[in-house]
């Protein structure tokens, strides 16, 4: 190297700003120099520089370097060590018998173990680890078909005592972790995990500040301890952030909600083979046993016999880890009584000090069928509402949108109870006034019965504080009738109490939110009664505006019952969505959608409940919020618009979203159809996007082009040629392999949303650094003959369109599962 060449110089070289003696010395990056003379320099940059390069590389380069020297191995350990998932796999056992099929262990430790024995032998490098993660790596269960059947605290996975401890000897090494997420975990090492974490004498450097737990059970934890001839009764776990998501309502005082239905399943290492949905529009196989085979105990026996089997065969291949725990001395720590009766308020309770936000997504009650009503549903929210947290900004109930996830009825957040069962939250709400972000079911805010005098009075006072500082409000209801109707005219009492509830919340709640930033409205909810409630909001700067339902938010695109899909499609088929779609007014949508949108200066709000004929929804969100929206999220598949052959009323219904100079961010369904021929391809679709991504993929798609007739044999000006149209050679033309090339390729797809979105996007907001982000959600399956039907899942699309439609960068189509996504979700939920 030039000694006129500094370490940055090089770094920089290929900048065409760079000098021409800088240009002419480029090298390789430093770190894969093996000369000296770079090596001293490299060193030779200060702690901080190494820091941040190191924090910049990926992981691959980061192993690379950190062979380098003692000095850099330090820096690059780091980021590689900051974050570790612990995660087992599936392996293949060979039985030894030709012709017979190996057993599979679904559930093999082997990673778990491996990284478990690093960070217990080697304690600088566990010293390192800020985030801990634990999963099965089975894909998450499906939320509407396999979560409700599924039982979490399986007692057969992760049970050699060898990994108990591993895990304590590993926790104890793991002084600075802030951060533990358990998603779909194994209820062994989720127990224990919990447990050492919280142990009053687990060395640690800085409390544990946020905890994750999803579709797991935590059963059996949060006991008292015993340690140092002294009993821990209660232990302030520091927690200042708790997610507990798709978790279910458990007490040991009632069996009946701890112990499998018969009709559950445990996952298990060995049993039945069944077939459980994968989030990409398929299944896949693995092992379990059934809830009344581990009731009667005749699962137990074999269960715990090939988990043993399996675990002696995994301790045999890794011997030195084998005998490093034996020589280890490990303490049992002597656990005393549980503290109270259902697990997850226990560590709300010994959270209450420090917690800042509270996340109760999905929760699930588990019924006890010999009661007429939930009983340990409203003891828990009962027990729930008397809790009190200081500090609290962030209080969310969300997603009690299906049956199982459903609030107990008389539970209402600004009300009183009614009748015997009833729990009221006022009180909740009045302990907690720095409150800014709130997700609660729209229809349990209020009841249906007029307030007393006196409580109306605490309910203006809670408004009127909580006008003024919520920022992120997320409303759900109940899907129970399949598309959303323009209006709700049920006439069943229950769903016209319902009604009531959710229009109070509109005129008495929601009328005086004025900070709000952040709406997120999901579920049942009839169309009206979402402009009703954004048009309430008309004085709050909203940046964000969240529509999820069963049928595209904004309007129908096909017709009555489906009918201009069945058009477009050419296939013949109903489904229970299609037939319940209503038909858009197109008179009057084509005669105002190009209406000035301008909202009065001394606008008052007024409820106006109905459909008349009417500007489209759009119009109506445009004219008070367009000035201020980032994001924008339009979800529900029935009714969507179809990519590439949008029907008429499409336009008019979408023309609005020019007026949305400042949006940065679409997310909007639409119908992707896959009919070829007159038959449905998506299994073969699905199949080709991961074909793409995956790097052992060997598909590849062969177009064989018309080919070129034999030329004429060369003759005599004065002869005439004896055959003058020879034949040419068959035809070899996959009409479908050029569509999936030309139609349903990653590359295809973005450039055809882009073709269809882009002349609706206002201008300002294309011609922005980056353009707008358009995910196009699409839904899409299969039939399959392990399940009921159709089998849909999501599959998402990220463009960046820019100036004249101009596509920027595009990623996907991506199922909600995959990795990349998968972890970004998590990476980036807010208040979190």
């Amino acid at each position: 190297m030039d000694p006129g060449v500094t370490v940055l110089d090089n770094a920089c070289a290929d900048s065409p700003s760079a000098p021409p003696s800088v240009r002419s010395h480029r090298r390789p990056a430093l770190w894969c120099d093996r000369s000296t003379n770079s090596e001293r320099r490299f060193e030779s940059l200060p702690d901080e520089l190494l820091s941040i390069i190191c924090d910049s590389l990926p992981s691959v380069d980061l192993r690379n370097l950190a062979v380098v020297s003692k000095r850099v191995y330090s820096h690059a350990t780091a980021p590689l060590w900051r974050k570790v998932c612990l995660t087992d796999t599936r392996r293949r056992h060979d039985t030894g018998t030709d012709g017979e099929e190996p057993d599979v262990d679904e559930h093999d430790d082997t990673p778990i173990i491996h990284k478990l024995y690093v960070l217990a032998k080697n304690p600088h490098i566990a010293s390192k680890v800020q985030v801990l993660d634990h999963r099965c790596h089975l894909p998450t269960p499906s939320v509407c078909h396999d979560l409700p059947a599924l039982y979490f605290a399986s007692p057969w996975i992760s049970i050699d005592s060898r990994i108990k401890a591993l895990l304590q000897l590993a926790l104890w090494n793991l002084v600075n972790v802030h951060t533990v997420r358990i998603v779909y975990g194994h209820w062994r090492i989720t127990q224990n995990l919990l447990g050492y974490l919280f142990h009053p004498l687990r060395p640690r450097n800085v409390e544990l500040k946020k905890l994750w737990l999803e579709s797991t059970s935590i059963e059996d934890t949060m006991h008292g301890y015993a340690a140092n001839g002294k009993y821990y009764q209660q232990i302030p776990t520091g927690l200042e952030s708790i997610r507990f998501r798709r978790l279910r309502f458990e007490s040991p005082d009632d069996p009946t909600t701890i112990e499998p239905k018969n009709w559950e399943i445990v996952l298990a290492r060995g049993g039945h083979r069944i077939h459980l949905r994968d989030g990409a529009g398929g299944t896949y196989e693995t092992s379990v046993w059934f809830g009344n085979e581990y009731r009667l105990g005749t699962a137990r026996v074999d269960a715990e016999a090939k988990a043993k089997e399996y675990d002696a065969a995994i301790w045999k291949l890794i011997p030195e880890i084998d005998q490093f725990v034996r020589k280890q001395n490990i303490i049992e720590f002597p656990k005393g009584p549980r503290l109270g009766k259902v697990p997850f308020l226990r560590l709300l309770k010994a959270s209450a000090m420090t917690l800042t936000k509270l996340n109760l997504d999905w929760i699930i009650v588990r019924k006890n069928d010999d009661y007429p009503y939930d009983v340990l549903g409203h003891r828990a929210m009962d027990m729930l509402s008397k809790l009190r947290f200081p500090n609290l900004l962030a209080f969310q109930l969300r997603n009690c949108a299906v049956h199982i996830t459903r609030l107990p009825p008389d539970i209402y957040l600004l009300d009183d109870k009614e009748g015997p069962r009833g729990v009221s939250f006022m009180d909740f709400l009045e302990a907690h006034p720095k409150i800014r972000c709130l997700a609660w079911p729209l229809d349990q805010f209020y009841s249906h019965i007029k307030s007393s005098q006196a409580t109306t009075t605490r309910q203006r006072k809670l408004v009127a504080h909580f006008g003024n500082v919520l920022v992120d409000v997320r409303l759900d209801s109940h899907y129970h009738r399949g598309c959303e109707t323009f209006t709700d005219g049920s006439t069943l009492l229950e769903d016209q109490y319902e009604r009531i509830r959710r229009r109070r919340f509109i005129s008495e709640f929601a009328a005086y939110l004025t900070k709000v930033e952040s709406i997120k409205l999901e579920g049942g909810i009839a169309r009206d009664e979402k402009r009703e409630l954004l048009r309430a909001l008309h004085q709050s700067p909203l940046q964000k505006i969240v529509l999820i339902g069963a049928s595209f938010p904004v309007g129908n695109t096909w017709g009555n019952r489906g009918e201009d899909l069945k058009d477009v499609e050419m296939v013949e088929e109903e489904t229970g969505l299609n037939v319940q779609l209503e038909e858009e007014d197109n008179r009057a949508i084509l005669s105002t959608y190009l209406n000035d949108n301008t909202v009065p200066a001394d606008f008052t709000f007024t409820p106006q409940y109905g459909w008349p004929p009417s500007p489209p929804f759009l119009h109506t969100i445009a004219a008070h919020h367009a000035s201020t929206v980032k994001e924008l999220k339009l979800c529900g598949y029935a009714g969507a618009p179809i990519l590439s052959d949008p029907t008429p009323i499409t336009r008019p219904l979408l023309y609005n979203l020019r007026h949305f100079h400042k949006l940065e961010t679409l997310i909007i369904s639409m119908w992707l159809s896959t009919v070829h021929e007159g038959e449905r391809q998506d299994k073969e679709i699905i199949a080709s996007w991961l074909d793409t991504r995956s790097p052992s993929s060997t598909a590849l798609i062969f177009v064989t082009p018309p080919s070129t007739p034999t030329p004429l044999p060369l003759v005599a000006p004065t002869t005439i040629p004896g055959n003058l149209s020879p034949a040419a050679r068959p035809q070899e033309f996959n009409r479908w392999a050029v569509a999936l090339k030309t139609r349903f390729s990653p590359s295809a797809l973005a450039y055809r949303v882009a073709a269809d979105i882009a002349p609706f996007l206002s201008s300002k907001a294309k011609e922005r650094r980056g353009g707008v982000k358009v995910r196009a959600s699409f839904c899409l399956g299969r039939n399959d003959q392990y399940s009921n039907g159709r089998i849909g899942d999501i599959f998402d699309l990220d463009v960046r369109v820019g100036r004249g439609g101009q596509v920027l960068e595009f990623v996907g189509p991506r199922e909600e599962g995959e990795p990349g996504r998968w972890w970004g979700k998590l990476e980036g939920r807010g208040w979190f």
